[in-house]
Order: C-alpha cells, then sequence, then structure tokens
C-alpha cells in the first residue's frame, strides 16, 4: 500500500476532528445551562482525543488512554458538584444559579474550580497535561496545523469555563444548597475526582506508562 493511501484515511479522520473540535467549542459557548455546556463540552473533548488518533502510534495510543482517564475524573467530578448544588424540585442547572456559592461553599467551590480549569486545559493540572500529550503525538506525524486548531479551540474554551467561576465568586447571589455534608458518596467522589485531576497533572509519568505498555500489549 502507498504511503498516499495509508495516509488517507487520515486525513479524513483529521477533517471530521476540526469540523468537531469547532462545532463543540462554538456550541459550548452560547450554553446558559451547566449541563449542557458539559455535554457540548464533551464533543470537543472528543476531537482532542482524535487528535492523539490521528498522531497514532505507540504514543498517540497512550495519550488517548492517559486523557480519557483524565476526562473521566473531570467530567465525573462536574457532575459530582452539580448534582451536590441541585434539590429536589431544583435542579440549579443553570449557570447564573451558581452565583455567590464560592466563598459559602468552598470544598464545592475548590472542587469546580479544579475541575473547570482543567477542562480548560490550564497548566499544571492534568486537562492540560492530556492535550499536550495528544497534541506532542499530532505534531510528530506533521498535523501541526489540527494542532493549532485544537490549541485555538481550548483557548475559546476558557470562557465558558471561566465564566462558571466568575459567577461563583463574583456573582451576587444568596441560594442555600445542601452540599455535601449529609451526602458522604458526593463526598468522597469529590475528594477522589479532585485530588486524581490534580496529581495526574503534576505526577502523569507513572500513568502515561502504564497507558503505554497497555498500548505495547496490543501490539
Amino acid at each position: 500500500m502507498s504511503r498516499a493511501a495509508e495516509t488517507a484515511p487520515r486525513r479524513i479522520l483529521s477533517l471530521r476532528d476540526a469540523i468537531g473540535l469547532i462545532v463543540g467549542t462554538i456550541v459550548g459557548v452560547a450554553q446558559t445551562n451547566l449541563k449542557r455546556m458539559l455535554a457540548y463540552s464533551s464533543i470537543a473533548h472528543a476531537g482532542y482525543l482524535l487528535v492523539g488518533m490521528v498522531g497514532g502510534g505507540e504514543d498517540g495510543g497512550a495519550a488517548v488512554l492517559f486523557t480519557l482517564l483524565v476526562y473521566a475524573l473531570m467530567t465525573l467530578g462536574a457532575f459530582a458538584v452539580v448534582i451536590a448544588i441541585g434539590r429536589r424540585g431544583e435542579p440549579n442547572e443553570e449557570i447564573e444559579d451558581y452565583s455567590g456559592l464560592g466563598f459559602r461553599y468552598p470544598f464545592l467551590s475548590a472542587s469546580m474550580v479544579i475541575f473547570m480549569l482543567s477542562l480548560a486545559g490550564i497548566p499544571s493540572l492534568a486537562g492540560f497535561t492530556g492535550k499536550f500529550f495528544l497534541f506532542s503525538a499530532a505534531i510528530e506525524k506533521g498535523y501541526v496545523w489540527l494542532v493549532i486548531i485544537a490549541a485555538l479551540n481550548s483557548t475559546v474554551s476558557i470562557y465558558y469555563y471561566a465564566g462558571v467561576l466568575v459567577q461563583m465568586y463574583m456573582g451576587e447571589g444568596t441560594r442555600e444548597v445542601q452540599g455535601v455534608n449529609h451526602r458522604p458518596y458526593l463526598l468522597v467522589t469529590l475528594f477522589v475526582t479532585s485530588i486524581g485531576t490534580v496529581a495526574l497533572g503534576l505526577f502523569p509519568t507513572w500513568a502515561l506508562e502504564l497507558a503505554r505498555s497497555a498500548m505495547q500489549s496490543l501490539s
């Protein structure tokens, strides 16, 4: 099989990836409902995973596995905060519902800060580390243009992730929520996902090597 024939599927995949990244990010910016925002964010993050798949090889595969773990932690944690702030008859899913919660519920708010900044790809958190590995794998295969599009989309996404934090710490609100004091399952979930998101950002090597070993076992 010729080199052109081998790369044709990757070119098609990279074009679909670019479209998915752009659509997911643009639609996410327009959302005022946190659950819907996270749903459209998942489209963009699927695009980031495809960046690693386009890169392919052992490094690309390991980056995809690593980022899947990271994304699971970030998303599970973010939805745990949504559940904790919601209450029967009042789901509190609109971003404006989070106004003023920052200083009144410090543990919930600090957890949400970690998840939102990690999803946005802020350095030292796991979301940034995962994107770095994915982008590196694609650059090695020559897909610099795709990485540029992905990086630009990641930059734009900061706008809607930061919007949640602005509401929490700068918005005015007196809404009372149950929190996690009487729901230990949420407390444990938030603790594990928060620590995991920070730890995988600061110390990613062991998880990446485990992912690389998994890729080697498949080859």
